[in-house]
């Protein structure tokens, strides 16, 4: 390697702007005041930022601080779906059920962090949301922290850079964050 793309990489490379250290920090903060919170009844936990906005940096970084691994959706979904050798027509109820066994293997009263969950943009038929909620609550004193490619635009939650709808913000209030610059 040449000695000035050498110098380069070793001055640039593992540096973060500030602002995207504190927008980082300020999510941990959330996430962890999300957790350590007995107030909230519903149980899951949106991290809404667009591609390379943080969204899993900050998550490994709450997973470091608590010792919790942060689940790959899309791959686990996708092994899922591979070890039972399925037809492609099964593949949406196979990645549903993986997705509901990821809360139903939780122990009552511990989380899980999510990222990754892209390979629900090709199943849009599946309410991702509703069912980690359902699960959660159902299962006394479970909470999911998932990160999602999104973000806030007005008094709505849109899901993927194509402004699918997810959800009310008001109805999340309390429940998110936006990570986006």
């Amino acid at each position: 390697m040449p000695a000035l793309l050498w110098r380069w990489r070793r001055e640039n490379c593992g540096r973060m702007p500030k602002g995207f250290i504190a927008r980082r920090d300020e999510a941990v903060e959330a996430m962890m005041g999300f957790l350590k919170s007995p107030l909230h009844r519903r149980a899951v936990f949106l991290l809404l930022g667009k591609s390379g906005a943080g969204k899993t940096n900050a998550l490994k970084k709450l997973g470091r601080e608590l010792g919790k691994e942060v689940v790959n959706a899309n791959l686990c979904l996708a092994k899922y779906v591979k070890e039972r050798g399925a037809p492609k027509w099964m593949w949406e109820d196979l990645i549903e059920e993986g997705w509901r066994k990821f809360f139903s293997d939780l122990k009552e009263g511990d989380f899980i962090l999510i990222d990754n969950i892209e390979i629900f943009y090709d199943f849009p038929k599946i309410g991702f949301l509703r069912i980690a909620e359902e699960e959660c609550i159902m299962q006394k004193g479970k909470k999911a922290i998932i990160g999602v490619s999104g973000f806030v635009l007005g008094d709505k939650i849109y899901f993927c850079d194509d402004k699918r709808f997810l959800a009310n913000a008001s109805d999340w209030r309390g429940r998110f964050y936006d990570i986006n610059p």
